[in-house]
């Protein structure tokens, strides 16, 4: 495991640091063992991922959050010069929780279905997505919030997730899209080892026309946020998008990331160290 670890540091470290090199908005880079840190995972595909672009931001510096991107383009490149909702969530936790220590740990993928987020991931159903090359994204979100994280005082305590327009796009994955988010909440539930751990999403609204299993994926998106407990639905109706009504633009982005932060806050109490309740 620690040789895993050093690994993807050496290897990744441009993209894990990406945001505090010759960027406008810089984060902690150095993690310490005498700290304690609230770990927020940040999940999707390319909404997560993000289309904003840094010439559009202030100069900023989150010294309290140190922040670790593993977005992707479909091309599994990394698209560095762009930044998602990660930018209004430290925004917001930085405002509300200066004293507190945060890892961002974000892996999406654009063009990911939860076929291939599922936990007991399959490739001939992956297949149904037309990007079985993604692999078990599951998996591999928690390899890497396990060797980032070991050695540290660091318990995750919430999942951000922005995420369904390929699921609303191929009516094969939309009709079960209630049933896949719930067995996705389960298990990281279970595999961090907290069973009220907060879920957060966005709602999805790209154009009805070209996603016709939109209504499934909204509607099961709802009854999520009404039947699991600790899961909070977010509307995005009125964020700026791109010209192509999917992608947010880098206002659109920023206040994405805000109505994450903010509810975030609502969770964290003014308790010692970083403890993550429902509320």
């Amino acid at each position: 495991m620690m040789a895993l670890r050093l690994f993807i540091i050496l290897t990744l470290l441009p993209v894990l640091y990406g945001y505090s090199q010759d960027l406008k908005v810089k984060y902690a880079e150095n993690l310490s063992k005498d700290e304690q840190y609230c770990v927020i995972l940040m999940g999707g595909q390319s909404n997560m991922v993000g289309r904003g672009k840094q010439i559009d931001l202030d100069e900023m510096m989150f010294s309290n959050i140190s922040f670790f991107d593993f977005g992707l383009s479909p091309g599994l490149i990394n698209p560095k010069d762009n930044f998602g909702p990660e930018i209004g969530i430290s925004m917001q936790l930085s405002k509300n929780n200066p004293n507190k220590k945060f890892i961002l740990i974000k892996y999406a993928i654009g063009g990911a279905s939860l076929l291939d987020w599922a936990p007991n991931y399959s490739k001939d159903k992956a297949e149904i997505t037309g990007n079985p090359q993604f692999g078990s994204m599951y998996n591999r979100l928690i390899k890497l919030t396990d060797s980032l994280t070991e050695g540290l005082n660091a318990k995750v305590k919430a999942l951000i997730w922005m995420q369904g327009e390929r699921d609303a796009r191929i009516p094969e994955a939309g009709k079960d899209y209630y049933g896949n988010f719930e067995k996705l909440i389960n298990s990281v539930r279970i595999d961090y080892e907290n069973q009220e751990m907060p879920i957060i999403f966005g709602k999805i609204n790209p154009p009805k026309a070209w996603f016709p299993a939109l209504d499934n994926v909204v509607d099961a998106q709802i009854r999520i946020s009404e039947e699991i407990p600790n899961t909070y639905f977010i509307d995005t109706d009125s964020l700026e998008k791109l010209n192509d009504d999917i992608h947010y633009s880098s206002n659109g982005q920023i206040n994405l990331g805000i109505k994450f932060g903010e509810k975030i806050s609502e969770l964290l109490k003014n308790l010692r160290g970083c403890k993550l309740n429902s509320v």
